[in-house]
């Protein structure tokens, strides 16, 4: 299995990312810390690079300078807006540095790995572009111990999709099973099952293990996100939550956007 090493911040959009490639590939995350970075690619030993911009306030050029100048050979792609792309022009000139520019989904990102890295695949991958024609509505289960946000997002998404709640963690697998829902929202801190506990029962699960699972949580602190990293959740959202940027997560998990 190849091997790609993910760089940037820890946030929604790099989880994401990592969720999806991490399904054809071995990946490795690391922040955009140069000194990480480099310590990372001599012990993980990556055959691709991912930077993804998103969310990085500037990039420091060490971490490209050190791939164009000690490995020629690892090819590396940029994920960001154009603006963003932009500011690294010279190093598309080599040939070895790539972008994609943002808003794209997330099976035009797995094709390009797949070019870049020389693999035949590349060949058998198809659009997953959402169906308009579908009627069906998604289903989604909510799992938290307020009873009070349990209904107030509930009344947030009922008229769009198929809400089912659960109070805790064990309830939640119990009801997963019996209704497979589409997306799970989830709180991370519960008494007993904790979200990073339920987190990892689902993907100890067979028939539960690729749910897109998003956290909802009140803290928002990088070592929450690194705690449950290896279980590839689809995002995060905080609390208090609010209803069209609850919508607008729910919506980038089904089309597959980054």
């Amino acid at each position: 299995m190849k091997k790609i090493l993910l760089i940037g911040e820890l946030n929604q959009t790099l989880s994401s990312v990592n969720r999806h490639l991490s399904m054809k590939f071995q990946t490795q995350v690391c922040v955009d810390s140069f000194e990480l970075v480099k310590g990372m690619t001599k012990v993980f030993e990556p055959e691709m690079v991912v930077v993804c911009l998103v969310g990085v306030n500037d990039l420091n050029n060490k971490i490209l300078e050190f791939f164009w100048k000690q490995y020629p050979e690892i090819p590396v792609l940029l994920i960001g807006t154009a603006d963003e792309c932009g500011c690294y022009q010279k190093y598309y000139e080599s040939g070895q540095f790539e972008y994609i520019v943002r808003p794209t989904t997330l099976s035009k990102l797995m094709k390009k790995c797949l070019e870049m890295l020389q693999m035949i695949e590349v060949e058998q991958i198809v659009e997953t572009e959402p169906d308009t024609s579908e009627q069906e509505r998604k289903r989604i289960l909510v799992v938290d111990d307020s009873g009070i946000l349990l209904r107030s997002v509930k009344a947030m998404l009922d008229k769009k999709y198929d809400i089912s709640v659960a109070t805790d963690g064990k309830l939640a697998l119990k009801q997963a099973k019996k209704n497979k829902p589409d997306l799970i929202l989830l709180d991370y801190e519960m008494p007993e099952w904790d979200g990073k506990k339920t987190l990892e029962e689902i993907r100890n699960d067979a028939e539960l293990k690729d749910i897109p699972v998003v956290f909802l949580t009140g803290v928002a602190d990088k070592e929450h996100i690194i705690a449950v990293l290896d279980l590839k959740p689809a995002g995060y959202l905080l609390k208090p939550i609010e209803q069209q940027r609850l919508i607008d997560t729910i919506e980038k998990v089904f089309s597959g956007t980054v």
